[in-house]
């Protein structure tokens, strides 16, 4: 007996031995291939040809397409096991998610970084315009006085090269420096100025006549103090309006360059570079109506941020933080292994399951329902192997249930085809008569019945019945009585008597009540037709009443006893009626009239009376498929649930 690892390691080298070369290897490979050997051949032989190039595409995309195929088999033959499928699903749900969570983090620092910084800068820089506007106002509002020297003195260590003119009118209260060539614009502003092509930090206001215009270049220096250490800050220019055109915005040439490194360098792999930049508003000064734009952008790293906003060094190499990082990196990875050990366990309890699952598939497969999977432990796969096994054992008691059912349909195939056969198989000819049958059962084998036959040349029987119930039951009481009918009529025949129907409906009862029990019974209607007369003589015992329709006219033929089969001292009479010329007689069982729809509404005799008179000009056959469809549509069932008999009788 081969033990289940046993049995898994066969089943896998058998999953492995179902790949190979040939069945791997379509049309289009060898296509591909063919292409690649023809692409140096033909650059070979026939350099410089139109075929080179087309070659050299259809093989690249014949290649592309092949290589898309293969990698999309390989995939599918990769996950194929419910392994591998866990192995990736643990990374879409783990992995995947915990990366572009990292990547989601170092992008919002990367981002926040260069936001803080431009942010900063863009701060600083506006300081120093609002400290240029405040001390151009108190220039404005001392103009009449003596300028006060120390304020020339801050602003001229404050904002090295500032230019400032003051007026009053048309004299010039004080130009500094006295060589300045500095002129008063035509509009008030507190912006960067474009003057010359050169960037200016530039306040101008008047009042009443007075004005005070200041300009302070912007160098790379000027830039790099507004905050130091946070990096490489410029400005750039963005949008100018000049009548030139677009004006190129310079800095003004520092020759003292800073001689510190503006970037630093990285402390660790994810401090990376930021390069920021915000539009800012210049002031062109030879277009004092239209606005300049430019961008103050900042070139810096996450850490030189931080050092700046925390106004300390980050401690990164400071020993104990290492050996913090260090201590949680053994912790993360002896977690982690813990959890791959647990998740392997687990993940080999679910893929063991599944393949005891899928051999007993295959198992079954093959007829054998024998075999039971191995339960260990108690949670929900065990419990599901349970219910497996549980459902094979209710499968295998299908099975059988199943064969010994097919054995009795195949008896019930039997039972049809010989209950075929008991109807009559040809309609008799008689003068001046069609008679045209149909009956639909509602299972295999019919309770109903139908007959009619010959009994001289001028006689024929007719005759229709209902048994109670239906299937193998129904179909041979059904039998007893047709053949009980034929036995009497075959006596008529032997002895010429006078047929009295009656008298063969009577010993039919009498037959039945003594050779079946009191629950079996059947209603029957029996008629003998005269063609030299056009008379039906004819014994209803319990059947609906046939309808004969004459015209517009609606006949309901006589009921002349009870059911055959219950009470054997039953006594019955006959009825007669001529059948003229154009007359139909309709013959039916209750599995025409008592159907009902989804409203409880049974189909009736009204409908079916209603039915046969719209179609009467048509065909006996047409005129039974029109009733059958309609009753059908009255019910919208697929299957009926009664048996379905109808015979129409015309005279001609």
């Amino acid at each position: 007996m081969k033990t289940p690892d046993s049995r898994m390691n066969i089943a896998g080298a058998h999953e492995r031995r179902q790949f190979s070369w040939r069945s791997a290897l379509g049309k289009l490979e060898f296509v591909t291939l063919a292409l690649l050997i023809l692409v140096p051949i033909s650059s070979a032989f026939m350099p410089g040809s139109i075929l080179v190039p087309i070659v050299s595409m259809a093989a690249f995309i014949a290649g592309t397409w092949t290589a898309f195929r293969w990698i999309r088999r390989l995939v599918r033959h990769s996950i194929w096991r419910l392994r591998n499928r866990l192995l990736l699903s643990y990374v879409f749900i783990a992995v995947v998610p915990v990366l572009l969570l990292a990547i989601l983090g170092l992008f919002g620092a990367w981002a926040l970084s260069g936001q803080v910084a431009v942010y900063l800068v863009t701060q600083e820089f506006q300081q120093d315009l609002d400290a240029l506007k405040g001390s151009a106002s108190a220039m404005l509002r001392t103009m009449d006085g003596p300028q006060p020297g120390r304020l020339l003195g801050f602003l001229g260590a404050r904002f090295p090269g500032i230019e400032i003119l003051v007026s009053n009118g048309q004299a010039n209260v004080l130009r500094f420096p006295e060589n300045s060539p500095l002129q008063h614009p035509s509009e008030d502003h507190t912006s960067a100025v474009l003057k010359g092509g050169l960037l200016y930090s530039g306040v101008h206001l008047h009042d009443q006549g007075r004005q005070v215009t200041f300009l302070v270049p912007i160098s790379k220096r000027y830039l790099q103090n507004l905050i130091p250490n946070l990096g490489e800050i410029t400005l750039v220019d963005l949008v100018s309006n000049a009548a030139e055109g677009r004006v190129r915005m310079d800095l003004h040439q520092d020759t003292s360059l800073l001689s510190t490194r503006a970037i630093a360098p990285a402390v660790n792999a994810f401090d990376y570079q930021v390069l920021w930049g915000m539009p800012i508003s210049v002031f062109v000064w030879d277009q004092p109506k239209e606005e300049g734009k430019a961008v103050l952008g900042v070139h810096t790293r996450i850490s030189q941020v931080f050092r700046v906003i925390f106004s300390q060094k980050a401690d990164w190499d400071q020993p104990w933080l290492i050996y913090l990082f260090y201590g949680l990196a053994i912790t993360f990875l002896a977690v982690e292994l813990v959890a791959l050990a647990i998740g392997v366990s687990i993940t080999r309890t679910m893929t063991r399951a599944v393949h005891y699952l899928y051999e007993s598939t295959q198992r079954v497969q093959a007829g054998d329902f024998t075999y039971r999977i191995p339960v260990k432990g108690s949670d929900q796969l065990a419990s599901l192997s349970q219910s497996y096994n549980m459902m094979i054992e209710n499968l295998d008691r299908l099975l059988k249930v199943a064969k010994e059912k097919e054995r009795l349909q195949a008896d019930l195939d039997i039972a049809k085809e010989v209950q075929e056969q008991l109807y009559p198989r040809a309609v008799p000819l008689v003068a001046g008569l069609q008679i045209t049958a149909l009956l639909n059962p509602a299972k295999t084998v019919s309770g109903d019945f139908y007959d009619y036959q010959k009994i001289d040349a001028r006689h024929t029987a007719i005759a229709l019945g209902d048994v109670a119930g239906k299937g193998i039951s129904a179909a041979l009481l059904m039998a007893n009585i047709q053949s009980a009918m034929r036995a009497q009529l075959r006596f008529i025949q032997e002895r010429h008597t006078e047929v009295c129907t009656a008298t063969i409906v009577s010993q039919i009862n009498k037959h039945l009540a003594a050779n079946t029990t009191t629950e079996k019974y059947a209603t029957f209607f029996f008629s003998v037709y005269d063609e030299t007369t056009g008379e039906l003589v004819s014994t209803n015992a319990g059947h609906l009443p046939p309808i004969l329709l004459r015209g517009s006219e609606v006949i309901r033929l006589d009921v002349n006893g009870m059911v055959v089969g219950m009470f054997p001292q039953a006594k019955y009479d006959s009825s007669r009626v001529i059948l003229e010329k154009g007359d139909i007689l309709l013959l039916y069982t209750d599995g025409i009239t008592e159907p009902e729809n989804e409203y409880d509404e049974m189909f009736g005799e009204e409908r079916l009376i209603e039915t046969v008179q719209r179609v009467a000009g048509k065909s006996n056959e047409e005129i039974l498929r029109e009733v059958f469809d309609a009753v059908n549509q009255w019910t919208f069932a697929p299957d009926s649930a009664d048996d379905m008999t109808m015979m129409i009788i015309r005279r001609t």
